[in-house]
């Protein structure tokens, strides 16, 4: 009887425990899949401030808490492919970050907000592509030059390189220096001989300058129709009689450089926009009326939504971003948003004296623009 008894309480007792162990089996596991979202949740929203680093190390926790989890592999594939493609680009491997880029805006499975930041990157590398070859091209040229018969337009050029803001041409520089150097060395030589030498030589390259911005009837219709198909690629973007003032030659040189770099017309316009800043509109005014102001002194509260367009973080998150306020300050109005389903918002400001930023909810500026 005796040994009934021990058997019975010996089987209560594994039951008490088996039961305790299972309790603590699920609340280990919902601690575990409340830490995967909100890491999750946390990398998305660092994604969404332009915070790639801490991006990858939320991606990098979430799988920590799930380690064969497919989406948080793919998020975290997609972040650390943007931050190598900026890296390539900073280091002058151009190249290697368009194909990096381009295999980062094919991964499945990830998440959408990352796939258009590597989509805007990829089309930032073309340019940047186009633009290194175009200056290879052209350096190259130039110093096989021996007379002294220098393109004015591609030595200007080099001498105004920012290589702080231009590091993805850094590879260059080494030709650059050198060309500089010599144009400058042959030139030098060419003034000492005489004046009136430099004086003819002078007029001389203008008027290769000016020759050189002369095409044929079937390239100006050519360079027209470029004009056309980059105004009408992305309507609001560009200003059309700005477009007009561009040279058929920059329009032109533009195309084959996005064509090399295997560019579209989004790419072509990116290019002529480097050098002819003013084709770009943020106004909202009507693009083919060079005389309109593109906005009253005082906005209202629409029109003042209208102008959040010229942020490139509105753009591309719009269909996200919910207007859930808005007030008139003295100068200006001031939006507050967040993201549909999303625990990130912050606000909005447009100020009639002509910028419109935008401000994460921890007072982190996202973005600033001119929109006049």
């Amino acid at each position: 009887m005796k040994n009934l008894w021990k058997t019975i309480s010996l089987i209560s007792v594994l039951g008490a425990l088996a039961v305790g162990l299972a309790a603590c089996g699920k609340q280990s596991t919902s601690h575990q899949n409340s830490g995967y979202d909100s890491a999750i949740s946390n990398g998305l929203n660092a994604v969404a401030d332009n915070k790639f680093d801490k991006a990858l190390t939320y991606f990098d926790n979430a799988l920590t808490q799930k380690p064969k989890d497919t989406k948080a592999k793919a998020y975290r594939k997609q972040t650390q492919a943007y931050l190598d493609t900026q890296a390539q680009l900073k280091a002058g491997e151009v190249e290697k970050a368009v194909t990096t880029v381009a295999a980062g805006t094919k991964i499945t499975g990830g998440a959408k907000s990352l796939k258009t930041k590597l989509s805007d990157l990829k089309q930032t590398a073309k340019t940047d592509l186009a633009e290194y070859r175009q200056l290879k091209q052209d350096v190259s040229d130039q110093l096989k030059v021996t007379d002294g018969s220098y393109d004015t337009g591609i030595i200007k050029q080099c001498q105004h390189i920012n290589w702080q803001k231009k590091p993805y041409l850094k590879k260059l520089k080494p030709d650059v220096d050198k060309l500089l150097k010599q144009a400058g060395q042959q030139s030098n030589s060419s003034s000492s001989s005489s004046s009136s030498s430099s004086s003819s030589s002078a007029t001389s390259s203008s008027s290769d300058s000016t020759a050189t911005k002369t095409v044929s009837s079937a390239d100006h219709k050519k360079a027209e129709q470029m004009r056309h198909n980059i105004f009408e690629a992305d309507q609001g973007t560009y200003v059309w009689s700005e477009l007009e003032k561009v040279p058929d030659t920059v329009v032109l040189q533009a195309e084959n450089q996005s064509e090399a770099a295997g560019g579209d017309v989004g790419t072509t316009g990116s290019i002529i926009a480097k050098q002819y800043p003013n084709i770009k509109s943020y106004t909202g005014a009507s693009s083919d009326d060079p005389n309109s102001p593109g906005a009253k002194d005082y906005l209202n509260a629409d029109e003042a939504k209208q102008e959040l367009s010229a942020l490139d973080f509105y753009n591309k998150n719009q269909s996200h971003i919910e207007i859930t306020g808005q007030k008139e300050l003295d100068d200006a109005w001031e939006f507050t948003w967040s993201f549909k389903g999303g625990s990130m918002g912050g606000t909005f400001t447009v100020e009639n004296k002509g910028i419109v930023s935008a401000e994460s909810s921890n007072g982190n500026q996202i973005e600033m623009k001119t929109w006049r």
